[in-house]
């Protein structure tokens, strides 16, 4: 039975917490949400990703956990903070146990950063780059650039020696982004390496999302865990968490999913279930609402009540209808105007003048959401430049987004590729309990990707411990068997020598009591001599062909339905058969393979078993296949 955790992601304004069933491997097993709650996080406690004044946020985090009946200790965290560094790396096959190995001694190509201040951990997006079909043209690399670039990458190593590391670090930021430049303005200019040598295949290689935490982030989730009595599991990224969501809900096709958070959002392009290309925009949902709020045009008095407007009345789309302006005439009477009053508040609207001012409202909402989707056309367009022969299936809109009305067919206009609100988890349920979840699970994509295979950053000093602690625990173990070895040896020894003794003895005193020996063994030997005649008799009477109730039994039960068997001809060492079977629509080979596989589970014969002269004939439009099987017995 799968064990209970709490999964939280914090952030700056909102705090979502689920009690998930959970196992160290889910693969593409179901999970289980069994609460959920979402709170406001208290001002000014958390800052990118850090939890600044742990005691304000922690007696609140405990009185929700206790108000929603959220009793489980173990917590994983999922982390949405800038200062976490991501890099995509490529490196040769090797097992997974040497992988932290590799990318520690290559870390400092990867982050130009101080590595004794930060945390790497790394998830396998691709164990065989290979088995993915790259239609990008890539150019060949001639002999005399090999060359030079050999000559050049010497004279680079030399130099680096005489460097300052302010210098080295300086260098690496240049280089990391004139390369990011140079894939952006001509991305087809790839050096293919199988292709020089002729192969004309793809080199087998291992794609790497390898990341980089500060300590003192990590540390900060350790301690605030310490401090409310809870037991991480693990700490995951964002990034990550979400992914591992969303690769399990649509796993054919290219597919682009934008996940709209609090501060930013976070997209994410897959081709099957492997992640191509995740960035981060630095636009939310908070950036919707502030500016539906400076509109000075609805009567709301908080974001929250802005998200509720947002939800409720499509503010994004020109055509869809508007309510006609409702003018305060001074000719009403007091009832009418109370009852016009009564309406423009049910709708959230201050008193209006003209339809107009409807429109420029939208047009100024709709002004604030181009942002996000002109960022996310530039990604699309970045991707298709590098695989141009590849569409874009289908973009996913989840996170808090997915409440928003209208804003799938806003972004569909804008960007001109169908959206859809993945409104619904695969892989997940929950239970009644769970009514924040139910609500709106795509809200809670972070929460429960986190608990499938989270990258987990873990202090170096926890770590250290943690093998300090194995190392003394194995070595009592190990002292322990031991010794629970040697006693049980000696033990059993004295047991054996006492049993031993007690057969001599006993021995011992039959022998003392028999008669001399007398004729004996000529007795002996005309029993022997009787005994080999008697079995030479029974070897030449026994066949193979005793069994012939029993084979045509087993032939009776096995054989597909509307099998004929024309002859049977037993032999001491085979049984050949002429079969006739029909074809039901699977192919002649299908049908074959599905006989002989039936065949096998005889026990008289097994693997003996060949089949030849296979064909294929159509008798009163029914097609039927004829071949001949020769089962040998087993020896």
């Amino acid at each position: 039975m799968a064990k209970k955790v709490l999964s939280i992601v914090i952030g700056t304004e909102c705090t979502k917490v689920c009690e998930v069933s959970y196992k160290k491997n889910y693969k593409n097993k179901g999970i289980k949400v069994y609460r959920s709650i979402s709170f406001p996080t208290p001002p000014d406690t958390i800052e990118d990703g850090f939890i600044k004044d742990k005691t304000a946020f922690g007696e609140v985090l405990k009185s929700e956990l206790r108000e929603g009946k959220l009793k489980s200790d173990k917590v994983i965290f999922s982390v949405a903070s800038s200062k976490i560094a991501n890099r995509e790396v490529i490196i040769p096959p090797v097992k997974e146990k040497r992988i932290m190995d590799i990318i520690t001694t290559g870390a400092s190509e990867y982050f130009p950063i101080e590595l004794n201040e930060y945390i790497l951990s790394y998830l396998i997006l691709e164990k065989n780059t290979s088995n993915r079909k790259f239609k990008s043209l890539k150019k060949k690399q001639s002999k005399e650039e090999k060359k030079l670039a050999k000559k050049l990458e010497k004279e680079k190593r030399k130099a680096l020696k005489k460097k300052s590391k302010t210098e080295i670090i300086a260098e690496n930021m240049e280089m990391m982004e004139a390369q990011e430049n140079e894939k952006t303005s001509n991305p087809n200019d790839i050096v293919n390496n199988d292709k020089d040598k002729g192969t004309g295949n793809a080199q087998k290689q291992m794609r790497l999302s390898v990341f980089a935490a500060p300590s003192t982030l990590v540390k900060n989730y350790y301690s605030f865990a310490k401090m409310m009595h809870l037991d991480i599991v693990a700490i995951d990224y964002i990034g990550n968490s979400s992914y591992q969501t969303i690769k399990r809900q649509v796993n054919r096709g290219t597919n682009v999913f934008v996940q709209m958070n609090e501060q930013d959002t976070l997209i994410s392009i897959l081709r099957d279930d492997v992640l191509l290309l995740q960035r981060t925009v630095g636009y939310g949902v908070s950036a919707l609402t502030e500016t539906v709020m400076e509109q000075n045009y609805f009567k709301i008095n908080n974001a929250k009540e802005a998200f509720e407007l947002l939800k409720e009345r499509n503010l994004l789309s020109l055509e869809a209808e508007v309510k006609e302006p409702i003018r305060f005439d001074s000719s009403w009477t007091e009832g009418e105007s109370a009852a016009a009053s009564e309406y423009v508040n049910s709708i959230g609207l201050s008193k209006r003048r003209n339809r107009e001012s409807d429109l420029e409202v939208i047009r100024n909402i709709r002004d604030s959401l181009h942002f996000l989707a002109n960022s996310i056309a530039r990604m699309l367009d970045y991707y298709k430049s590098n695989h141009k022969q590849i569409d874009i299936e289908e973009i996913y809109i989840t996170g808090q987004g997915v409440n928003i009305l209208g804003i799938d067919d806003f972004f569909t206009a804008e960007i001109g590729i169908p959206h859809k609100k993945m409104e619904k988890l695969y892989t997940v349920s929950s239970k009644k309990k769970a009514k924040t979840y139910r609500s709106n699970p795509s809200a809670f994509i972070s929460c429960i990707g986190a608990v499938i295979k989270p990258v987990d950053f873990i202090p170096r000093e926890f770590i250290l411990k943690k093998q300090k602690r194995s190392a003394v625990i194995g070595t009592i173990l190990f002292s322990l068997v031991c010794l629970a070895g040697a006693s049980g040896i000696i033990y059993v020894s004295y047991i054996d020598y006492r049993d031993a003794k007690e057969v001599l003895q006993d021995i011992q005193a039959q022998y003392d009591v028999l008669p001399p020996l007398s004729g004996v063994h000529e007795e002996l030997n005309a029993a022997n001599a009787e005994l080999g005649e008697l079995t030479k008799l029974k070897d030449m009477t026994q066949s193979n062909n005793d069994y012939i109730k029993e084979i045509i039994d087993e032939l009776e039960r096995k054989l597909p339905s509307g099998t004929v068997i024309h002859t049977m001809v037993f032999q001491n060492t085979a049984v050949t058969m002429n079969v006739t079977a029909n074809d039901d629509s699977a192919g002649p080979n299908a049908l074959v393979y599905k006989t002989l596989k039936q065949l096998k589970t005889i026990k008289y014969f097994k693997e003996n078993i060949d089949v030849s002269g296979i064909s294929v004939s159509v008798e009163n439009g029914i097609s039927k296949v004829n071949f001949t099987i020769t089962c040998k017995y087993v020896d």
